[in-house]
């Protein structure tokens, strides 16, 4: 599905006329529209009802971190929209930041500030740029201040009535925030120096000023850098909240865990990996603490590793270097404006694949689809035009992948709407769109007698060997057929993939197997019977 947006993007972009400024220019309204719509939602509650429970920052995407990429896409765009419209250009870049640190997403910020700083080392209007940064960041900043103050659209669990009467506040300040940059902005603009001196002088300073706050940084990392581990590798029982605190927390918010978790697997796997979307089940058999689950390792380059091995990371890189030679090889062929917004398209992808490297970007269309089709029209933009040639073997094999590409997307998607009618015969169905499924082959065996029951289970296991709910369910079979040596095989298969698990309950299915089986209990089970806890 993302190479059919890549697709497009590149068909779009060779049936258009200086392509990359019209899809700038179109990125710079969606962007406005987006993150309007992501800031009128605070401002109204009946518009996502879901914030009088957790006030962070989300609609419409219904993730904060990728609300955060988008607004931090949306800075060189808004920079760039700054030489060709400077006022509407500031306001998009106050948007821009009001959004990313409602959303309290760290990396988002930084990453909004380090594509900042790239388009400004990048791009010919350096002193047009930081003028409407020095505009637009402290704007942003100050309403962020008032926001924090408004317990309706800083805080959780907050009535509707509180939201909407921070709301209207929260409208005013944002609509003041903006009139004020527009207005700085236009005051501003016809003052900056013309002369190529006095530019180079701002320009000089800034990277002066830029230089020693690195360092600064830098220095302060190397001084404190045991307690920012400490803070960056922390367990697993002290997940750091959604609240304002977030931002100043260093905490990976389980994260490290998570990437060991997924080199682990890798290293038991290096060839072909532990199969796709398996990593929640690498995470239930590693874990050590019932409190935290995850289905991915929020790091989509590590997933591929620990799901599809070294030939999928590999694969994965090589579409990466691929995207990234096109996009320089368009930045290199084109000049003046074009050359601008090419700039601008190629930060935002940039930062889009150094977010993948800390979050789950690749299961979110709404980021991942428009970035894809920004960098196959980047990559388009700079293909040369050629004689049409027909090519049928070639185009056979395109439909013929085409065609298993949707079959696979499709499959387990139908199987699954099977399955909802709860019939023998559709979980046959199920099962044979999708033979992988094992949901359709535990389904069918509650339909089942005995002997045939107990292999569509075993087929079952067999298909994922480390799932542990697939294991208790054999339990559950053998439990209720009352073979005991085989529900005790089975219940402990389940808790060593998951010691948090089901099987993992004292006084439990599986303690209860292994008393008949054994004739002993567990400490944790004297008796029969769970042990008193202080």
């Amino acid at each position: 599905m993302y190479v059919a947006f890549a697709l497009l993007g590149a068909v779009v972009a060779a049936r258009l006329s200086r392509a990359p400024e019209r899809i700038a220019a179109a990125a710079a309204v969606l962007l406005a529209l987006l993150l309007g719509w992501a800031l009128l939602a605070k401002c109204v509650p009946s518009f996502y009802s879901d914030y009088g429970r957790l006030a962070r920052l989300r609609a419409p995407l219904d993730y904060w971190n990728e609300l955060a990429l988008v607004a931090a896409v949306a800075v060189p765009v808004a920079l760039w929209l700054v030489s060709r419209r400077a006022v509407l250009g500031t306001v998009l870049l106050y948007g821009a930041g009001v959004t990313v640190l409602l959303t309290y997403s760290r990396f988002g910020v930084a990453l909004a500030c380090v594509a900042a700083v790239a388009w400004i080392l990048l791009a010919d209007d350096g002193v047009e740029s930081l003028a409407a940064v020095a505009l637009a960041a402290p704007a942003a900043g100050a309403v962020f201040g008032v926001a924090l103050a408004l317990p309706g659209i800083t805080k959780d669990g907050q009535p509707h009535a509180v939201r909407a009467h921070d709301g209207w506040i929260f409208a005013l300040t944002v609509v003041a925030g903006a009139a004020a940059v527009a207005g700085a902005m236009l005051l501003v603009r016809p003052r900056l120096p013309s002369s190529e001196p006095a530019r180079r002088r701002i320009e000089r300073a800034a990277a002066l000023a830029g230089g020693l706050a690195a360092l600064a940084a830098v220095v302060t990392a190397a001084v404190f850098a045991k307690r920012i581990w400490h803070a960056f590798a922390n367990p697993v029982s002290s997940q750091i909240a959604s609240n304002t605190g977030h931002l100043a927390s260093l905490s990976s918010s389980n994260r490290w865990r998570w990437w060991q978790e997924a080199w682990h697997a890798f290293t038991r796997h290096p060839g072909g990996g532990t199969g796709a979307g398996t990593f929640e089940l690498t995470d239930r058999m590693l874990r050590t603490s019932s409190l935290v689950t995850t289905t991915e390792p929020h790091n989509v380059p590590l997933q591929f590793l620990s799901e599809a091995g070294v030939v999928g990371v590999l694969l994965f890189l090589a579409v990466v270097a691929a995207g990234a030679w096109g996009v320089a090889r368009a930045r290199r062929r084109s000049a003046g404006a074009v050359r601008a917004a090419v700039t601008a398209l190629a930060i935002g992808a940039a930062a889009f694949v150094i977010h993948l490297l800390v979050d789950t970007d690749w299961d979110y269309v709404a980021t991942c689809g428009p970035l894809l089709f920004v960098v196959g029209a980047l990559v388009g933009s700079a293909s040369e035009a050629r004689a049409s040639v027909r090519r049928p073997l070639l185009a056979a094999g395109a439909v013929v992948v085409a065609l298993a590409a949707v079959y696979s997307l499709a499959a387990p998607y139908v199987a699954q709407r099977e399955l909802s009618n709860l019939t023998l015969a559709s979980a046959k169905s199920a099962h044979g769109i999708d033979p992988l499924s094992t949901d359709a082959l535990t389904q069918w065996a509650a339909f089942e007698r005995p002997a045939r029951a107990e292999q569509l289970y075993r087929d079952a296991v067999r298909l994922e060997p480390e799932n542990a709910n697939l294991w208790y369910d054999l339990g559950d079979f053998y439990w209720i057929e009352a073979k005991w040596p085989q529900a005790y095989v089975a219940y402990s298969e389940s808790w060593k993939y998951d010691k948090f698990g089901p099987a993992g309950i004292p006084c439990g299915q599986l303690d209860q197997a292994r008393h008949k089986v054994l004739g002993v209990w567990p400490p944790s089970c004297p008796g029969g019977r769970r042990a008193a806890t202080r």
